[in-house]
């Protein structure tokens, strides 16, 4: 803790959780996690999750006391908040995850999703007097993310789509059909490994995950009387929006509405992009002032919780000052 506190990791900063009514869905309420910095520079960042787990196990795991990508960049000056997306985290569950997977359609799509977004950014900006806004995106989110960029551009200052979903050519489509799926937090603790993809000498993720975030996502879903012991509900819309894309190209919005600058960054190791697709999926970002795009070596799909993780932060806070300084 003192050597912390010696680089100023775990002072001067305020972090919270408030809830947003969903308005336009009845009883659901979003989670918004948020790093408030000692300097504020009044501009904010907005990180949204993957697919299958939620803010505080991506953005705000803590490898050590006062050490996540959200307080890098509250000590970089930005109010940097974390949303939650319904279904996931500190938000709630809708009604259909309650019933049989089944019984309903894939819960929480891109679309809502991307409703969800702008709730976050309409509080950052109305009730935190964030002038400006960047929009961080991970997996599955830079989807809704993306959705909300091209529909609300004005809204934005940047947005970074770290690790994007693009097309796989001659991917099988396995089209998703229930709201829910499940896994356990060890599965999915394995699958962050890659073991399949990395060479048999090479292991990325920081140890605190190895020693912690397992039962920190056990933690973070309620289980359900009845489900396999250990199993997590996960709601099925990503999976879905996911094989829309892989299989078919599918998005819904048009990269060509978005105005603001975009960057794109992935590791080598990333199994959901690469460097055809990335460059090709950039591209159709043709009314955008400023893109950039980054592979950064030894990094996979999850390098916000590897070794190289301050690579990507140093390189994401780079980024969102080369979109400042274009700024009137």
């Amino acid at each position: 803790m003192s050597a912390l506190l010696a680089l100023g990791l775990v002072s001067a900063l305020s972090a919270s959780t408030i809830h947003l009514p969903v308005a336009h869905d009845p009883g659901q309420q979003l989670a918004l996690h948020c790093v408030t910095p000692a300097q504020a520079n009044g501009q904010g960042v907005l990180f949204v999750h993957g697919a299958s787990f939620p803010t505080m196990l991506a953005f705000g795991f803590e490898f050590a006391p006062g050490d996540s990508w959200m307080d890098f960049m509250a000590r970089q000056g930005f109010l940097a908040c974390g949303l939650d997306f319904v279904g996931f985290g500190a938000s709630s569950r809708p009604v259909a995850m309650t019933h049989a997977a089944a019984d309903a359609a894939p819960v929480t799509r891109a679309a809502e999703a991307a409703r969800e977004i702008a709730l976050a950014i309409d509080y950052l900006r109305k009730t935190r007097g964030m002038g400006r806004v960047h929009l961080v995106a991970h997996s599955w989110g830079t989807v809704p993310a993306a959705t909300f960029a091209a529909k609300h551009s004005g809204a934005l200052a940047s947005l970074t789509l770290f690790g994007p979903v693009v097309p796989k050519p001659g991917e099988p489509a396995d089209p998703v059909h229930e709201a829910w799926w499940t896994i356990s937090a060890e599965a999915r603790y394995q699958q962050l490994r890659f073991k399949h993809v990395l060479p048999p000498e090479l292991t990325l993720l920081e140890p605190a995950v190895a020693r912690r975030w397992a039962s920190e996502f056990d933690a973070s879903a309620p289980h359900v009387t009845g489900d396999p012991p250990g199993e997590l509900r996960i709601p099925a819309g990503p999976a879905a929006d996911i094989d829309a894309v892989a299989s078919g190209g599918s998005y819904p919005y048009d990269p060509a509405a978005v105005r603001v600058p975009v960057f794109v960054v992935y590791g080598d190791y990333d199994t959901v992009t690469d460097d055809a697709g990335a460059t090709a999926f950039l591209a159709k970002f043709s009314a955008s002032p400023l893109t950039w795009r980054m592979r950064i070596g030894h990094g996979s799909h999850v390098m916000h919780l590897e070794r190289n993780r301050h690579s990507l932060y140093r390189s994401v806070d780079a980024f969102i000052h080369a979109a400042q300084d274009m700024q009137p």
